[in-house]
């Protein structure tokens, strides 16, 4: 049987509170904390991925692709390792994308290097068409469901906190 009755409760330390079955769960605030920004960030990316699906045929994390090819790579190409450092998707799940990608003809896999060894993505003329129109969907929505709802120092806030986060998951 369990129960939520707080009579139950014999130990509560950093965060953690332990029944005297020995069962454990997160204090209210810590469980509302963790939820909060895992269902946040689920919720997100599917309502933006559901749009840019919708009106430009393209999921998020394909868009994300893009973005790193025609923004933040040197000529629109990079390593599939290194697309993948950047994304939060597996190996797998990476080449799987670029290969959908590519059949889309939006962006062209290559022999990376004289050793032969490695796999470039560039992003082509269709992939940059396809990123410049879906480009304004993605930003509108962000605008809408994350950036209207917090004041410019909330924003500084989240960007501290997730930043903070992500770096101590990364040791």
């Amino acid at each position: 049987m369990t129960t939520t009755d707080p009579d139950s409760v014999i130990a509560e330390s950093e965060g953690v509170v332990q029944r005297p079955d020995g069962l454990k769960y997160l204090s209210p605030v810590r469980a509302s904390a963790f939820l909060g920004l895992v269902r946040a960030g689920e919720n997100l990316a599917r309502e933006l991925s559901n749009e840019l699906e919708t009106e430009h045929g393209i999921g998020l994390r394909g868009f994300e692709v893009l973005l790193f090819l025609a923004v933040f790579s040197p000529e629109g190409r990079l390593r599939i390792s290194e697309l993948t450092e950047r994304t939060p998707l597996s190996q797998s799940r990476v080449s799987r994308l670029v290969a959908d990608l590519e059949v889309r003809g939006l962006v062209q896999r290559s022999v990376a290097g004289a050793d032969g060894r490695g796999v470039e993505v560039s992003i082509t003329e269709k992939g940059l068409e396809k990123f410049r129109v879906a480009q304004d969907t993605h930003l509108a929505g962000l605008d809408r469901r994350l950036f209207s709802r917090l004041n410019q120092t909330e924003i500084r806030q989240l960007a501290a906190i997730t930043g903070k986060i992500l770096r101590v998951s990364e040791v």
